[in-house]
């Protein structure tokens, strides 16, 4: 690891600094103010002190090269080796204790990157951006990737126009999906079951992908329901079997299960609706477990919804975690404000989010969730787009 510390006015002017020494894959790891120069304490300035750091890549030895000490002029010297003949450590130098606490810190460095890239360091081009970001409540981690990376790009350049700015962050974005997002595991499953807290949708969703493989793919779908308890669910999704002449079975046991499955085996596909329950209650899990016996048969899906909190959301998924949940959907994005919970999930879990609900119209408000329609519901759809 290289490191690398710069006096100047602001972030700004180190950012051409730090891309010139280290590189655009440096990171900024801690910002300060310093007082600098004066005479015997006195009309000293105020300057900000920017340190930075890039991961050393490794030089390949010769084979027939003994191994020496590092070049004189090396900025970091890694911790001498340990000796496997005697079994004694050299002691290390300030400078590489020094080296191995920064180490170990840097495995939360994007977090502590943006609590150090206070908008009042930022360039006047990028806070319209950050204030964006805070707005879709994407977390200071994943702010911390993409302004940092975009400071890095950008230097100093004050005529950039908002609508780059729009575009370079989208690519960002986009970016940061393509290494977060899972792919769904291939299966084949003959249930597609669908669970999640009450309220989030469940029915008009499965209602919407039973549309969808029934009218686009030509798939024979049945639908089984073991929410008995609402009346009004097993009816609503009766409503939506007879209007896509589909059959539809109604069942509150593993035994059940089974028979449903055998009732429906002239089918492609089978959608299961669940009960929406409270979520902290373990009976709630343990009774979605105790049905779900066979997990090779069945593909179980998550459905949240936007309008919760993004703490909530995390509480809900910790809270399913003894079941496998093969993917995650998400609902009711027309009806909230902020869509960088869809980012956050995608960055903090390695569950794969599959489909977007934006209205209540079936079979037409479902969007497949592409990394270009996540970064559009983040940053807002540009008129140049």
């Amino acid at each position: 690891m290289r490191l690398k510390t710069y006096i100047v006015q602001n972030v700004s002017e180190a950012l051409p600094m730090i891309k010139r020494d280290l590189g655009a894959d440096a990171l900024i790891l801690n910002t300060k103010k310093v007082k600098v120069g004066g005479f015997i304490g006195f009309f000293q300035k105020e300057k900000l002190e920017v340190t930075a750091a890039v991961e050393a890549k490794p030089k390949k030895k010769k084979a027939s090269q003994p191994e020496t000490d590092e070049p004189a002029n090396a900025e970091i010297r890694q911790p001498a080796p340990q000796h496997a003949s005697t079994g004694v450590n050299h002691k290390d130098s300030p400078d590489e204790r020094q080296t191995g606490d920064l180490i170990n810190e840097l495995k939360g460095i994007k977090q502590f990157m943006m609590q150090s890239m206070k908008e009042d360091h930022l360039p006047v081009t990028l806070k319209p951006l950050n204030q964006r970001l805070n707005s879709q409540e994407v977390t200071k981690e994943i702010q911390s990737e993409i302004l940092s990376k975009m400071m890095l790009t950008l230097g100093q350049q004050p005529d950039i126009s908002a609508a780059h700015i729009h575009r370079m962050a989208k690519t960002e974005i986009i970016r940061l999906i393509g290494l977060h997002q899972q792919k769904p595991e291939l299966k084949d499953p003959e249930i597609i079951c669908f669970i999640g807290p009450t309220g989030v949708g469940k029915t008009t969703t499965i209602a919407k992908i039973a549309a969808d493989l029934l009218l686009r793919e030509g798939k024979r779908v049945g639908l089984i329901t073991s929410d008995t308890y609402r009346i009004a669910a097993v009816e609503q999704l009766k409503t939506y079997a007879g209007i896509l002449n589909i059959p539809i079975q109604v069942v509150d046991s593993a035994e059940d299960l089974t028979r449903a499955m055998n009732e429906l085996k002239a089918c492609d596909i089978i959608l299961m609706d669940t009960a929406g329950r409270n979520y902290q209650q373990k009976q709630y899990i343990d009774d979605l477990e105790a049905l779900l016996t066979d997990k090779n048969k069945i593909q179980i899906n998550l459905v949240l919804s936007l309008t919760s909190k993004y703490e909530d959301m995390k509480k809900i998924i910790d809270n399913f975690q003894t079941i496998q949940m093969d993917q995650l959907l998400l609902t009711k994005q027309d009806e909230t404000s902020s869509s960088g919970a869809i980012l956050n999930l995608i960055y903090h879990y390695s569950i794969p989010v599959t489909y977007i609900a934006n209205g209540q119209n079936v079979p037409d408000d479902i969007l497949t969730a592409t990394p270009e329609l996540i970064a559009n519901f983040v940053l807002g759809e540009d008129d140049n787009d």
